[in-house]
């Protein structure tokens, strides 16, 4: 018996663990309880036709895409209640949740933020932001032994200022302790970079997200430019939701981010035929029309534990980068030189092949000789091009 019980730990110690995590704004989602803080969209009457059936409909449309993602962890933003709650989780049935978590919700707070967990979380609690009736909630949990915190949040919307979204970033940076492998979700009502009227500097300027040479690594920046999107506002894509991890979940110690997992559910149901979210309609005058999903999008990543599998990087050639396929990145090109430079793309040589850089999030210079990391190639009009990829280093003048 003592030889099995060896041979079954030495075997199970080869295969890395893994959780799924993923934050989904559900436009929301309320019962039919009337108890006095209700949009009046969500009042339950003939003329706004929120009823029993049309309930049913909304809580299908939800666990569809709950199923769908088949995450370890799920906070699900704008839940009116526990009641409602339970709802869902019985719609899920063979797929439900073990564990639902919900969070202190003050006086004229309307919705709030709901956990569905397979894991048991150690603690729970909720910060409150000064002056606002939402609060940060929090979650402490335990995967493969291994402490894991986890940060929601569900900022104010761009109408109330920077100034309120400031107060949470400030708030939520006070709170976050550098020693823990933390992950950071929810939807924050901000891009991941600066934009317009400084929209976006709360979460860049005061929160200090960005790329991974900061401290706190938004997970956008796994994705191509053009697909960072989970909400669409007049025809323009916006990342509202993030998932932003610690650095400490990127050194190859107990719980790790893994390589290539973070994505969003974009499947054809979610989407109309511009490819924007599929809402859940209500229209001017507060009636339901019982069709739609969410204005946003989900977003879901996977984190591992030791053994990690790291991907092999290799040094190659534009011309063997262009047969190459995404499975085979990332890749390293080395002592590339900047032919040309325009607003949406940059050109780049090695002497014998070009390739084309669409929308890079780094600033390369007509001249300058590079090296870089490829992580991600698309195929535009019959012609390869880089999608995804980092600057390694910057060649000096002279230098070989």
């Amino acid at each position: 018996m003592r030889h099995l019980i060896l041979i079954f730990l030495i075997f199970s110690s080869l295969f890395s663990k893994e959780i799924k995590i993923a934050t989904y704004n559900v436009q929301n989602l309320f019962d039919l309880k009337q108890d006095g803080h209700e949009y009046p969209e969500y009042i339950a009457s003939e003329k706004t036709n929120w009823n029993q059936k049309t309930l049913a409909l909304k809580l299908a449309h939800i666990a569809r895409v709950i199923r769908d993602l088949d995450a370890d962890v799920i906070a699900l933003e704008e839940v009116e209640n526990l009641n409602v709650a339970v709802l869902l989780n019985r719609v899920l049935k063979d797929k439900k949740y073990p564990y639902i978590y919900t969070f202190f919700k003050k006086n004229k707070h309307v919705v709030g933020n709901v956990v569905f967990s397979r894991y048991k979380v150690a603690h729970k609690y909720s910060v409150d932001v000064e002056g606002f009736n939402r609060g940060i909630d929090v979650l402490k949990l335990y995967f493969d032994h291994e402490k894991l915190m986890i940060y929601i949040n569900h900022w104010p919307a761009f109408k109330h200022g920077l100034k309120a979204r400031n107060a949470y970033a400030k708030k939520l940076k006070s709170i976050l302790n550098p020693n823990d492998e933390s992950i950071i979700m929810g939807d924050f009502n901000a891009p991941y970079k600066i934009r317009q009227d400084q929209w976006g500097a709360s979460l860049v300027n005061t929160l200090g997200i960005g790329n991974r040479d900061k401290s706190l690594y938004d997970l956008w920046y796994e994705l191509p430019p053009n697909m960072r999107y989970t909400y669409v506002y007049k025809r323009t894509k916006n990342t509202l939701d993030h998932i932003i991890i610690s650095k400490n979940l990127l050194d190859h110690s107990k719980i790790e981010y893994k390589p290539k997992s973070f994505g969003v559910l974009r499947s054809n149901y979610l989407l109309d035929k511009y490819r924007y979210p599929k809402r859940w309609v209500v229209t001017k005058d507060f009636k339901n029309k019982g069709v739609g999903y969410s204005d946003h999008l989900p977003i879901y990543a996977t984190f591992q534990t030791p053994p990690y599998h790291q991907p092999k990087i290799r040094t190659v050639s534009i011309s063997y980068l262009k047969k190459m396929y995404n499975d085979l990145l990332p890749a390293i090109l080395k002592n590339v030189t900047v032919i040309r430079v325009d607003a949406y793309s940059v050109l780049i040589g090695d002497g014998g092949e070009r390739i084309k850089i669409y929308l890079p999030d780094e600033t390369f210079k007509k001249g300058e000789r590079y090296d870089i990391l490829v992580q991600r190639i698309q195929n535009y009009k019959r012609s390869t091009e880089i999608s995804l990829c980092k600057i390694l280093k910057t060649y000096k003048k002279g230098e070989k």
